[in-house]
């Protein structure tokens, strides 16, 4: 009975303080009173905070100008508000202030952003469960690709859990490191066994297959290779900080995308592929500072559904 109860009062709080995270974002053009906050997720103002900055590692003064901004930046580049009027709508009273800010956390300007320059630091929503989903940095960018053509090796994933196909996807990655410089890097692109992994690959989730591809134009490719085309489009791609370990970093990353940037955004997955960029490195001094990946999905609008 005692641990019922204390399942009960875990799942009460986590509904408070998810009423309090709906609070700050339906608020985040106008004024977000923090003690209303603290009130709906029935903790002091003080224990709020404490709170939110030890789960998420921000501050609640940090996150709502986080959010802010990167709702600004959404409306920048889907808009075509004056920047003065985003500027006010999302608290700051000058667009040099707003400017300075926005520089702050993307980068950039707003003006450079809107002409397509560069990447955001995105700031999902977030949200309490067992574990927190969202608040987390990543940079994205809204992009127009135009289709590319790889090549690679592919096998069936279809019917298997999301964590099988976690395991088929780390095993093929490994199986080919082994590899190489055989099936698909030495031969093929005529790179030392040493250097083989170097440069951009990609993985692609669709149609019940995973496939692990480079690109490279050939007069004819060789037989023993896939030809996959990606479809020219528009993509929300999102990339990770460097450095990090692809088994930890790409889950991580389906995670935000999935879980937290599709619900708060306008838009939604355009059938079912999802490709992985990873940029590799050999050397490992290179590799520790400089690997990073990224997670390419293709979009549509909401409203066009």
């Amino acid at each position: 009975m005692r641990l019922r109860e204390m399942e009960v009062k875990r799942m009460n709080m986590l509904k408070g303080l998810n009423r309090a995270m709906a609070y700050i974002e339906s608020s985040l053009t106008g004024d977000v009173d923090l003690e209303e906050a603290a009130r709906l997720a029935c903790v002091s103002a003080d224990g709020f905070a404490r709170f939110f900055s030890y789960m998420t590692g921000m501050t609640v003064k940090e996150y709502i100008r986080c959010r802010r901004l990167t709702l600004a930046a959404m409306d920048l580049g889907e808009t075509e508000a004056r920047v003065i009027d985003i500027a006010l709508k999302y608290g700051y009273d000058s667009v040099d202030a707003f400017s300075r800010a926005f520089a702050r956390q993307h980068g950039l300007t707003p003006t450079a952003y809107r002409k397509g320059d560069g990447w955001l630091k995105t700031c999902f929503p977030a949200s309490f469960q067992i574990k927190i989903i969202g608040a987390d940095e990543m940079d994205m960018r809204m992009t127009e690709l135009p289709e590319l053509k790889i090549y690679g090796i592919s096998r069936a994933f279809e019917g298997r859990g999301y964590r099988s196909r976690e395991e088929l996807r780390n095993k093929m990655w490994s199986e080919l490191e082994e590899d190489v410089p055989g099936k698909i890097s030495q031969a093929q692109w005529n790179q030392p066994g040493s250097q083989a992994m170097d440069g951009v690959w990609y993985g692609l989730w669709q149609k019940g297959r995973y496939l692990i591809a480079r690109e490279k134009s050939w007069v004819k490719a060789p037989d023993m290779l896939e030809i996959q085309t990606i479809p020219a489009g528009t993509y929300a791609a999102f990339r990770t900080k460097p450095g990090g370990l692809a088994w930890e970093e790409i889950p991580r990353a389906f995670e935000e995308i999935f879980q937290a940037w599709f619900p708060a955004s306008d838009y939604r997955q355009k059938g079912d592929l999802v490709i992985e960029v990873y940029h590799l490195w050999t050397d490992k001094e290179q590799r520790k500072k400089k690997r990073y990946y990224e997670v390419w999905v293709p979009v549509e609008r909401k409203e066009q559904i």
